[in-house]
């Protein structure tokens, strides 16, 4: 990983979450506080209204539930996004690996920042890529995916997710096909980019199908780069994690 805030950034969502810096205007007095605070909040919202303007579904979510959200639940939710201290504890908890089909999360700041891990895979009965005479003979497709989700006050802010689909005969990987990533950030002030995702299948007695991608990013003059991995077998998924590189 390489920032100039070592550790001080978190997952491709929360380092992206810690990247965002709206301006408040300066005053002491109650009723400039509330003007700041509802200038803050009109530069996030116009934000998210560009984002959403350009076809990103992810933003106009977030400015779903931005909207819904108390005007002192909005001061909230972007102080929290700007508090480094509470984001370099969501890297450390993005870091938690899953081993287990299913969903957990870390509770932080009181419960308004949330960090969840999705896991899940199986049969790919939609597929096409393994032709009917060698399903009839017990070839199958299966998948595995892993994301990590961001939500603070119960927005969802990022989401990074890694999937890889492959063949199996009986307990044994016989392919991968090629693995996909994706991701969601409604965070201004930051760029955001994947390398290509590998494929291959694991040494024997393991013998699973992975994918993998390095998430990069630059928000405010940081940058971070993280790995994310997800496995899988006869069973569906085995295995995934987020990590620095």
């Amino acid at each position: 990983m390489r920032s100039t805030f070592r550790r001080g950034f978190t997952t491709a969502a929360g380092v992206a979450l810690a990247g965002v810096t709206l301006a408040v205007l300066p005053g002491s007095a109650q009723a400039d506080d509330s003007w700041a605070s509802t200038v803050r909040i009109a530069k996030y919202t116009a934000y998210l209204a560009s984002q959403s303007a350009q076809g990103d579904a992810q933003a106009e979510e977030t400015a779903q539930g931005f909207a819904a959200l108390s005007k002192a639940d909005k001061v909230r939710f972007l102080d929290l996004i700007e508090d480094r201290s509470v984001m370099r504890k969501v890297f450390d908890q993005a870091e938690a690996p899953s081993s287990a089909v299913g969903f957990s999360q870390q509770v932080l700041a009181g419960g308004d920042v949330v960090v969840q891990h999705e896991s899940a895979g199986g049969a790919d009965e939609a597929s096409s890529l393994t032709p009917v005479a060698l399903r009839a003979s017990g070839y199958r497709d299966m998948w595995a995916s892993y994301s990590v989700t961001d939500r603070v006050m119960g927005v969802k802010v990022a989401r990074v997710t890694v999937r890889t689909n492959f063949q199996v005969k009986g307990k044994d990987t016989t392919k991968v096909y090629p693995g996909s990533a994706t991701h969601s950030l409604s965070v201004p002030g930051c760029s955001f980019d994947h390398s290509p995702v590998k494929e291959w299948i694991s040494s024997p007695p393991a013998d699973n199908a992975q994918s993998e991608t390095v998430w990069s990013a630059s928000c405010w003059g940081s940058e971070w780069d993280k790995r994310e991995r997800v496995w899988g077998d006869y069973r569906g998924f085995v295995g995934g994690y987020l990590k620095d590189e």
